[in-house]
């Protein structure tokens, strides 16, 4: 009987864990995430349609302009990653528009910045790519040029994972959050090269979609990309590195996010009575986890045999 109790609590204890990690909590509380993702996803569906006819009419019909759009998009980017701290890493019931919008307004000029700095790592990164592989056959001197710059842009997409949940958590300099960032590609390398390998897969997965639909299904796999691609990829990417990036510049909040210290007393105190109910009822006292509680049971029976 003693052993089941013991199992039935540890199973307890991990369900209880795995319903407060953040990835039970993408599903619990994915209606809020989408509602964050839907506003972020209608702005920057704006802006590129904007740059998308603009590159019509000028003639300049490229990625390079159409992905111009996610300069003006980019604080609106702020209220998705902030909403998915709260939600997701924080653990916290936070009213979601209200919080985005906050968000957006306070990073606003911080995150214009950092989407310059996101469109010239993408823009530079695909030409280049394109470019170098055209050039392949003629040399492999020019084969060697593209796994360079593949391997930089890596780097630099790493670096781009800490911008924006620093930028709306910590009261820093731009260049310090560049700097810090930069440091933990190299700081933090088993949990960027998880938080790379998703990212990968989930854009290859949206990537491979839309080039395979065609007609109808493309439209929807295009309006799924806009709608979903941004928020799966930022809340499995920021839940990843979130760990990391609080033991190395400051918690989110002042306390640890990752343990429900309540809970944990809770679990403490009950460990401690199931061993007084097992122990020696002889006994004073009895060691528990590496310490000595005293046994209240018997305390009982000699005060009252002594009186």
């Amino acid at each position: 009987m003693v052993k089941f109790n013991k199992y039935f609590f540890e199973e307890k204890v991990i369900m209880n864990r795995f319903s407060k990690s953040a990835f039970a909590r993408f599903f619990t509380e994915f209606p809020k995430l989408l509602i964050a993702q839907l506003i972020n996803a209608g702005v920057f569906a704006l802006f590129t349609v904007i740059f998308v006819l603009i590159g019509y009419i000028t003639g300049f019909n490229n990625i390079i302009v159409w992905c111009l759009g996610i300069i003006p998009s980019m604080p609106f980017f702020a209220g998705l990653v902030m909403i998915i701290r709260k939600i997701g890493i924080e653990k916290k019931e936070v009213p979601v528009v209200k919080t985005y919008f906050n968000a957006v307004k306070e990073n606003f000029k911080a995150f214009l910045l950092h989407g310059v700095v996101t469109y010239a790592i993408v823009a530079c990164s695909v030409f280049a790519m394109m470019y170098y592989f055209s050039l392949m056959s003629e040399s492999l001197v020019y084969g060697s040029m593209l796994t360079v710059y593949v391997l930089f842009s890596l780097i630099l997409t790493s670096m781009m994972f800490y911008v924006p949940i620093m930028s709306v958590t910590y009261e820093l300099k731009i260049w310090d959050i560049y700097k810090n960032s930069f440091i933990l590609v190299f700081g933090n390398i088993l949990k960027n090269i998880l938080a790379m390998l998703l990212f990968i897969a989930v854009s290859l997965c949206f990537i491979l979609w839309i080039a395979a639909a065609e007609g109808v299904m493309l439209v929807i796999a295009i309006i799924a990309a806009v709608i979903f691609y941004p928020l799966i990829s930022a809340y499995g990417v920021n839940a990843i590195i979130a760990k990391g990036l609080q033991e190395n510049v400051g918690s989110f909040t002042g306390s640890s996010a990752y343990v429900d210290k309540e809970f944990e007393e809770k679990v403490e105190k009950i460990a401690e009575q199931q061993a007084v109910e097992r122990a020696d009822s002889n006994s004073d006292y009895v060691f528990v986890n590496g310490k000595m509680i005293k046994n209240e049971a018997n305390t009982k029976s000699i005060e009252k045999t002594g009186k």
